[in-house]
C-alpha cells in the first residue's frame, strides 16, 4: 500500500485503464509543492496552478463584465453540462458555496443551471427561459468522450445557433 500512495504522489501512471497518473493530488497541491510531481519531465503542479490562475482570471473578467458573450452582452447565465462526477463536483461546489456572503453577493443577479443528462425535457428546463446572447455554457469532462456529455453539448450549442447565429465563435 505505500508503494501505491508513493507512486500515486509522485505522479506514476498507477491508472492501468486509462494509462495515465491519477493526479487527484497535484490538483490539491500548494504552489509551494512546485516540482514535485513530474510527468514525463512536466511539472504537473506548476501546470495545474498556471491552469487555476488562468480560470481564476477569466472569471473574474466574466464577473466584473470585462469578457462579454458574441453579442457583446454581459453574462449573466451559465449553464455547466456534464455527467457523473463532472456534473457532481461542480454542483457540490455550488451548494457549499452558495450560503457563503462573498458567493451570495458575487452572485446576484446571476443563474446557474447544471445539465446533467440527455433527457430532452431535462434540457428544455434547464434553457427555457435563458436569454442565450446572456448565456455562456461551459462543458465539464475529463477526456471529452463521455457519448451523453458530447451529445447535450451539440444540442446546447445548437440552442445557441439557433438563438444567435450560427458561427463557431458562438
Amino acid at each position: 500500500l505505500e508503494g501505491r500512495i508513493k507512486d500515486m504522489v509522485s505522479g506514476e501512471k498507477i491508472n492501468f485503464t486509462e494509462e495515465r497518473p491519477a493526479l487527484h493530488t497535484a490538483l490539491r497541491s500548494n504552489k509551494s509543492e512546485m516540482g514535485t510531481i513530474m510527468v514525463d519531465g512536466q511539472d504537473v503542479v506548476k501546470d495545474v496552478h498556471d491552469v487555476l490562475d488562468n480560470i481564476k482570471k477569466f472569471s473574474e473578467n466574466v464577473r466584473n463584465g470585462n469578457f462579454r458573450g458574441f453579442t457583446n452582452k454581459t453574462i449573466t447565465n451559465v449553464v455547466s453540462v456534464g455527467i457523473g462526477g463532472s456534473y457532481l463536483g461542480p454542483e457540490f461546489l455550488h451548494e457549499a458555496l452558495k450560503t457563503e456572503q462573498e458567493g451570495i453577493s458575487s452572485s446576484l443577479n446571476r443563474t446557474l443551471r447544471f445539465l446533467a443528462n440527455i433527457d430532452p425535457v431535462d434540457v428544455h428546463r434547464t434553457l427555457a427561459d435563458l436569454d442565450p446572447e446572456k448565456t455562456m455554457v461551459i462543458i465539464v469532462s475529463k477526456t471529452f468522450s463521455t457519448a451523453e456529455t458530447m451529445l447535450n453539448a451539440r444540442t446546447v450549442r445548437q440552442w445557441l445557433w439557433d438563438s444567435v447565429r450560427k458561427d463557431e465563435n458562438v
